[in-house]
């Protein structure tokens, strides 16, 4: 990973990084400064400039966050773990944080993607994502603590989670959730194919087999799936 972070239109610089930050809040502020001295009216005036001053500084940072969750979605989608990365530890080094959880999520994602699987603990651990936190986040700690406790041979502890998982797996929406509900089934495979479940390579195919699977998720599946073919193919009756 360079030292330098992307910024406008994907570059990177130091110049680019600070039209995607501030440049905008900073046009935006010096033009409703000039408007407001040369307008030459009266305080209640003045006083509405400085309420569409306030909306437009709102709507930026509502652009910025979305902006900044497409592109960790995208990049999760086609298994850039160094871009998630990037963009979440960037995220989570501001001042201002929105999502913390969600950031660190995304984080431990990325080293999934590398195979750390201590930093993948590590990283949902730190994000403490409780009973009352959001579904969609509790999900996605639970799939990628199940994929780091099966690669570290914790199996049981896999299965205690897998367990733990199912009635929030039967809650997400097919559609509006689909990359998690592929998540969580390739999360299920892990444990059904590390117990030597026959349903296993089953769960995998339909994982590949899924129109709505991400590239990358897609990919570790198929990989998984051509490893269990391998290992049963060497494995004496």
């Amino acid at each position: 990973m360079t030292n330098t972070r992307r910024g406008f239109l994907g570059r990177r610089g130091w110049v680019w990084t600070v039209i995607a930050s501030w440049f905008v809040p900073a046009i935006m502020t010096i033009a409703y400064v000039v408007f407001a001295i040369t307008a030459g009216t009266t305080v209640l005036a003045m006083s509405w400039f400085g309420l569409g001053y306030l909306m437009v500084l709102c709507v930026w940072f509502i652009i910025r966050t979305l902006t900044q969750t497409a592109a960790l979605s995208r990049a999760f989608d086609v298994g850039d773990g160094d871009l998630i990365l990037e963009i979440a530890t960037h995220a989570l080094s501001q001042r201002f944080v929105v999502g913390r959880a969600r950031l660190l999520l995304y984080q431990a994602a990325a080293y999934e993607l590398r195979g750390e699987w201590p930093n993948v603990l590590a990283k949902v651990a730190e994000a403490n994502v409780g009973p009352d936190a959001n579904r969609r986040l509790r999900v996605l700690a639970a799939s990628l603590s199940i994929t780091a406790l099966v690669e570290s041979g914790e199996i049981a502890k896999a299965r205690g989670a897998v367990d733990e998982l199912a009635p929030l797996e039967q809650a997400l929406n097919q559609r509006l959730d689909a990359q998690l509900v592929c998540s969580v089934k390739l999360a299920r495979s892990r444990v059904l194919v590390a117990e030597g479940d026959p349903q296993g390579p089953v769960v995998l195919q339909q994982v590949i087999d899924d129109i709505r699977t991400g590239a990358a998720t897609r990919d570790r599946a198929r990989s998984l799936l051509a490893d269990q073919k391998t290992q049963s193919a060497v494995t004496p009756a």
